[in-house]
C-alpha cells in the first residue's frame, strides 16, 4: 500500500469514526457522573438479545448502528437545573427537540440529529423519580415506538442479567478498593 493510499485510509477511519460516535454532551455527561452505569450496545448485540425472535423487538432496532445506556442514581447533586443544563447542551450539540411525553410515571425527553433528511442520532432521556436513563443512539428508532423501545429494554431478561453482572463486578472491584485502602 502506498503512503498516500495509507494516508487516505488513515483519514477515512478518522471520518467514520466522527460520525459513528456518541454524543459529546453523553460522554461529558458520563465524566461528570463517573458512577454512573454505562452500556454499549452495538446492532449485533441486541439481535442476540432478542431471545424470543420477536419481530417488534427487530422492527424497533433495525435503524440502530449503536446504542450507549447511561445510568445515574439521583441525589441532592442531580438537580432540575441539571437537567435544563443537560437538555440545552444536547441543543447545542446540533440536537433537536422533537417530543416530550409521559408514560408510566417518567417523562420522555427525545432529541434527534440529522442532516440531509437523514437521522444520524437519536438521545431519548427518560426521568424518573430516582434515576436518569440516557438512550444515546447512532441511527434512529421510530418516534411513537420510543416508549416501547425502553419498555422493551427495561423489561429485557437478558439485558437485565448482564447489567445486574456488571453491577455485580462494579460493586466487588468498589469492595476490593476499600479493602486495599484499609491495608495501606
Amino acid at each position: 500500500m502506498s503512503k498516500l493510499q495509507s494516508i487516505f485510509l488513515f483519514a477515512s477511519l478518522l471520518v467514520v469514526q466522527t460520525i459513528f460516535a456518541q454524543s459529546k454532551t453523553t460522554q461529558d455527561l458520563h465524566k461528570t457522573y463517573p458512577d454512573a452505569r454505562s452500556f454499549f450496545f452495538y446492532k449485533n448485540t441486541l439481535r442476540m438479545v432478542n431471545q424470543t425472535d420477536s419481530k417488534e423487538f427487530d422492527d424497533l432496532i433495525k435503524d440502530i448502528e449503536k446504542m450507549k445506556i447511561l445510568i445515574i442514581e439521583k441525589s441532592e447533586s442531580f438537580t432540575t437545573s441539571n437537567f435544563k443544563k443537560l437538555a440545552t447542551d444536547y441543543k447545542q450539540d446540533g440536537f433537536e427537540e422533537i417530543m416530550t411525553s409521559r408514560v408510566e410515571g417518567r417523562s420522555f425527553d427525545i432529541y434527534l440529529k440529522e442532516k440531509n433528511n437523514k437521522t444520524l442520532g437519536t438521545i431519548v432521556l427518560v426521568n424518573d423519580v430516582d434515576k436518569l436513563y440516557v438512550l444515546d443512539v447512532v441511527g434512529s428508532v421510530p418516534m411513537q415506538k420510543i416508549p416501547e423501545f425502553f419498555k422493551q429494554i427495561n423489561n429485557s431478561t437478558e439485558i437485565q442479567n448482564v447489567i445486574k453482572e456488571i453491577a455485580k463486578d462494579k460493586d466487588a472491584d468498589k469492595e476490593k478498593d476499600k479493602a486495599k485502602e484499609k491495608q495501606d
